[in-house]
Parts: structure tokens; sequence; C-alpha cells
């Protein structure tokens, strides 16, 4: 009924208006479109087909969160971009700095084997190449294994899980009919063992017999036994086709021709 009475009422003030339009006032721009949406929302309130409401404050509350949710996600897939973007930009970073190491250490190697003189094992005389008055060191053999000294119950040197260890034996003894000190640490040793084409260094153990560390008197007609070892990939002698180890201390560098 309400209904009824509304649009009749908007009716008659329209035909009043067409009557009268001669003694109206002028109305503004602004006037007039105020009236036009009081007369829109007049029709589309009482309007059977139209669903009249306002949004309330809780309405415009969750809409305010649900935007505010959303631009946050965004802001949280960005910075998981960025973030996994710059990962992979110091992964490469990471990658390319070891292979430039590596293509140094390598050019390094071979710039030093350039100048090195290469000896068999007869006509090399460590001690003598090293400066060493005195004493003469020659090379003995080497051997592969898991742990050495096998038989000690003492400190050891034992091989990581799928490795061996390569320990090279060197004799040491007196040049002369009389006792002689054989310093060897004060020189600097460093050794390296190049199997198949591949480097390995020497490990400094606490063994009382390591070379690089070996300091004694070594008496007249006596041969003492110093080792050197380093860890390799998991072998036989038989996988052994090529082996040359290079001496290197204060005075310069040298290898030896083992096979």
């Amino acid at each position: 009924m309400k209904r009824i009475k509304a649009l009749g009422l908007l009716a008659a003030s329209m035909l009043l208006l067409t009557g009268c339009i001669d003694s109206m006032p002028d109305l503004t721009d602004e006037q007039t479109e105020m009236i036009s949406e009081y007369s829109a929302r007049l029709l589309l309130k009482y309007s059977s087909t139209y669903n009249y409401r306002l949004a309330d404050d809780r309405v415009l509350a969750e809409a305010v969160l649900q935007e505010s949710l959303m631009e946050e996600s965004q802001e949280e897939s960005s910075e998981t971009l960025d973030t996994e973007n710059n990962e992979s930009e110091s992964a490469t970073d990471t990658q390319s700095a070891e292979e430039s190491q590596e293509q140094s250490e390598m050019q390094t190697d071979e710039s030093e084997q350039a100048g090195v003189e290469v000896l068999t094992t007869d006509e090399a005389d460590i001690a003598q190449l090293l400066g060493i008055d005195g004493v003469a060191i020659k090379y003995q053999s080497f051997e592969i294994c898991d742990a050495y000294p096998k038989d000690s119950t003492g400190f050891s040197v034992t091989a990581a899980q799928g490795k061996k260890l390569l320990v090279v034996h060197f004799d040491i003894e007196s040049a002369t009919n009389e006792s002689a000190e054989c310093d060897i640490f004060n020189h600097n040793l460093s050794i390296r063992m190049n199997v198949n084409d591949k480097s390995v260094k020497a490990r400094n153990t606490l063994l009382p017999d390591d070379i690089s560390s070996y300091i004694d008197t070594i008496p007249a007609g006596e041969v003492r036994e110093v080792v050197a070892v380093a860890e390799i990939d998991d072998m036989t002698d038989a996988d052994i086709e090529t082996f040359t180890m290079r001496i290197s201390s204060s005075d310069g560098s040298f290898d030896i021709q083992l096979r």
C-alpha cells in the first residue's frame, strides 16, 4: 500500500511540475541532479525486483580487511620471488667463483710445472735438493692402505669412508761416518702427489715419522724411515698408471717420477 501511495505522489508531483513549469524558478545543475537521483532511489526502493540495502559499517570493514589481505598476499609473493631470484643469483655467483678458483689453481700448477725439474728415484737426493747437509734422504717405496701405521697402538691416520691412504716411504741416513742432525721441519716442506693426473696434497699429521715435521739426530750407520701421507680415491696399486710427487720448500721445487 505504501508503495502505491509513493508512486501516486511521484506521478502527481510530475504533473504539477509539468503544469506549473512556467511559474517554477530556474534550477541549477546540482539541484536538477539531486532531484533526479532522489527520484531514481525512490523508484528503486519500492520496486519488487530490486533488493535495496545500504552497506553497514561491518560490511565496509570486511571489504577493507579483504582488500588489505589481498595486498599483503601480493607483497609476500613479490618478496618471495625476489628472495628466490637473489638466492639463485648467489648460487650462480658462488659456482662461478669456485670455477674461477679451480681454473686459477690449474693455471698456477701448469705455470709452476713448466719450470720444475723432473727427477728419477735413483738420482733424487731430497736432502741435497733441500740443502740439508750431513744426511741423505732417498725415496724407498709407497703403499695403499686404510690406516697407517697398521699395527700401532698409539697415534695413527685413518682414511675416510670410500677413500684410501697413499703412504710414501723415505730413508734417512748419515752421509758420513758420524752422527748427523736432520732438520726438515724448518724448511717448510710441502708435498703434492699426482696420481693418474689427479693432484692431492700430503696431510700434515702428528705422526712422529712425518717427513714434513721431522727433526732428529741420525746415528752413523743407521737408517731412519719417514713418510708422507695423502688421501686418495679408493683404488689399488694396479690402478695407478702414473705417479709423480712434487716436493716444494723455501729453496724451490722439484718432481720425482715414481711411476
